[in-house]
């Protein structure tokens, strides 16, 4: 008789580029736990993200992921041999479908009504509402006239967004009609991205002229605040993020509160969420301008744990499996990573200096996006795909640690050459 215990299996659907499904599955490894992600295309997927599965040990498995009995039944499969015990995702695109599997197998998980909300900024902007004060106004509109309709019943200049898609994609600050009739237009002609079916609807929302700042929750509490560094207008390009925001008491205070309201409204309170806010012109006041039911990106869980020993992907783990995460954070050091942009259009010849920024002083990261390497061709399309490698550094305030990250990026020296247009991709 064997005293072999069953193996016990986590299941991710998809993987974002962000390092975030790796570092879950190697606390899950440590754990004793088996974790398997399901694509719908693995031979597609990056190849910075086959090395990292192959190397650590983790299965890719073919699924239909966007059809959730094909992801119940493929996890069915998986656990075969054993028990599976979580089942869920930290991509944007499919987190929805991770929390509708883990409700219909009966396992841990987020409300999956909830986070569908999330994934449409109308719905997300519906829920909230009967909360005074955390949406700013806004319209959902079906058509250019209407959009146009709606920047002037609000008030230019106006924030113009898909409903659906992430990474500031497409989002747009407009001055004038013309720029919103523009962009509505464009927004409503995409149709897919990335194997995702676009809404042919906007967002037309007021344009909140205050400092940006992200809330990294877990269980429905604000374990920290995280500056955000962005571009200038009409973009809205993350160009860095630095944890933990240095902010007077009252001001983290009111963040805190608005954001722990968001995540109740919406019905976000089991698990990890990403509640991005804006400070009003006169700092007195935040609007909310999107919430999201899953860890941060753009390695905000890594400054954070370098920052505070919290590591959100392992309490989102210890929670699915069926632990009490410790929602305590104490920093004692600040962290920030820094993003650098590719060309607007170009080939790329070489990459130079990145042992010189990887010797840095306080420097942790230095990472070149997926698929960034000499031979792309790329033509920018204004979201956060346009970055080209993200520096991480730490230091004891706000000001060192950017200045590090910065001073390492200085360092990178990227070489481009001119195409033709008509040989770039985005």
């Amino acid at each position: 008789m064997s005293d072999r215990q069953p193996a016990r299996y986590v299941v991710f659907v998809e993987s974002p580029l962000t390092g975030a499904g790796q570092d879950c599955a190697r606390f899950l490894l440590e754990q004793g736990v088996t974790p398997v992600v399901v694509s719908a295309k693995p031979e597609a997927m990056a190849p910075s993200l086959l090395r990292d599965y192959a190397e650590l040990g983790v299965a890719i498995r073919a699924c239909d992921t966007h059809d959730v009995d094909a992801v119940v039944a493929a996890c069915r499969e998986i656990a075969a041999d054993g028990e599976l015990v979580g089942v869920t995702s930290v991509y944007e695109y499919y987190c929805d479908m991770g929390a509708e599997a883990a409700a219909r197998l009966g396992l841990a998980g987020p409300d999956p009504a909830a986070v569908a909300a999330c994934r449409s900024k109308a719905s997300m902007r519906a829920a909230m509402d009967a909360t005074p004060g955390l949406n700013p106004p806004f319209r959902v509109c079906s058509s250019a006239d209407e959009a146009v309709a709606a920047a002037a019943a609000i008030g230019l200049p106006v924030v113009v967004k898909p409903l659906d898609l992430t990474g500031s994609l497409w989002v747009r600050r407009c001055e004038t009609a013309e720029e919103v009739d523009a962009i509505t237009r464009e927004i409503m002609g995409i149709g897919a991205y990335l194997g995702q079916e676009v809404a042919p609807r906007v967002v037309v929302e007021e344009c909140v002229l205050g400092a940006e700042y992200s809330a990294e929750v877990m269980h429905g509490k604000v374990l920290g605040l995280s500056e955000k560094i962005c571009s200038e207008p009409p973009l809205f390009l993350e160009m860095g993020h630095i944890f933990p925001a240095a902010l007077p008491g009252d001001r983290e205070r009111l963040l805190v509160e608005k954001a722990e309201q968001a995540v109740k409204a919406i019905g976000v309170t089991w698990g990890p969420a990403h509640v991005e806010l804006k400070l009003t012109a006169d700092g007195k006041d935040a609007r909310v301008i999107e919430v999201n039911g899953r860890i941060a990106g753009d390695r905000i869980p890594e400054i954070v744990r370098i920052a505070s020993g919290v590591d959100m992907c392992r309490l989102h783990m210890t929670a699915l499996l069926g632990g009490t995460p410790d929602l305590s954070a104490d920093c004692d050091r600040t962290a920030a990573v820094h993003f650098l942009m590719s060309a607007p259009l170009g080939r790329l010849d070489a990459i130079d200096g990145v042992a010189e920024a990887e010797a840095s002083e306080g420097v942790h990261e230095v990472h070149m996006r997926p698929g960034v390497q000499p031979g792309m061709v790329y033509r920018a399309n204004g979201s956060n795909r346009d970055r080209a490698a993200w520096i991480i550094a730490e230091g004891a305030d706000r000001d060192e640690a950017l200045e590090r990250a910065v001073a390492a990026g200085e360092k990178l020296v990227f070489t481009w050459s001119p195409v033709d247009e008509s040989e770039a991709r985005d």
